[in-house]
């Protein structure tokens, strides 16, 4: 073995040795994960809850203006842009995603007084499930920095309509299931009850998930999204 080599195996057997068999290193790994997913959020919580607190009269900082944020698309790519940098893309992606699903159940609706408009029966499901609710939802990705959730009411406690059922499945899956490619950080109770509602789903399923999210892009987020934009929310809201 050359000089160099025996030299690389020394630093190896020094760097075992140091950190008692790579214990030491893997500690810190795991210390600088929870520091990461736990603390970290944590801790800007509370500088967002302090700075809040320093700047209440700025009308900009209340809920009710950041809900006019969520509601104006060019100002939600903005938000995703600084959720991604702060590890908290999901919390973006779910409120994107859930003002899609409601977008789908307003078109549900319009396609089933098409249908009651036109045969004077709201049960006619064939006129229904003839609408091409898979080409609308990719047309509802591809707009989403453009369109706005659309605005209406509705009973949450109606059964989702089995034509985009699929849709509500695969939003669960992403967002809330244990094993979803974004879950979001939301209550165990208010978690435990949308998976005992999935098997007979409404169309209100989400919403206290989403009122959750809301909350924490609101105390995490949403300062970091003033500091930086204050001129484009003002230029905005004019």
């Amino acid at each position: 073995m050359n000089v160099e080599g025996k030299d690389r195996r020394r630093m190896l057997l020094d760097f075992f040795d140091i950190t008692k068999g790579g214990k030491i290193f893997f500690n810190l790994i795991a210390i600088y994960i929870l520091f990461t997913s736990i603390t970290l959020p944590i801790i800007k919580y509370y500088i967002a809850k302090s700075s809040k607190t320093r700047h209440a009269d700025d009308i900009t900082r209340t809920k009710e203006y950041f809900n006019k944020v969520l509601n104006t698309p060019s100002l939600v790519y903005l938000l995703r842009n600084i959720a991604v940098k702060e590890f908290s893309a999901e919390n973006v992606l779910f409120w994107e995603n859930y003002q899609i699903l409601q977008n789908m159940n307003y078109r549900h609706y319009n396609e089933s007084k098409k249908a009651e408009d036109l045969n004077g029966d709201v049960s006619n499901a064939r006129l229904i499930s003839q609408y091409d609710y898979d080409g609308y939802y990719q047309q509802q990705i591809q707009s989403v920095a453009t369109d706005a959730m659309t605005q209406y009411a509705y009973d949450p406690s109606t059964p989702v309509p089995k034509e985009i059922l699929p849709f509500y499945q695969n939003f669960f899956k992403t967002f809330i299931h244990k094993d979803g490619k974004a879950v979001v950080n939301i209550s165990g109770n208010v978690s435990k009850t949308i998976h005992g509602d999935m098997s007979f789903p409404t169309v209100g399923i989400f919403d206290q998930a989403k009122e959750e999210v809301v909350d924490m892009m609101y105390n995490s987020i949403y300062p970091i999204f003033i500091q930086k934009y204050k001129k484009q929310l003002d230029e905005t809201f004019v």
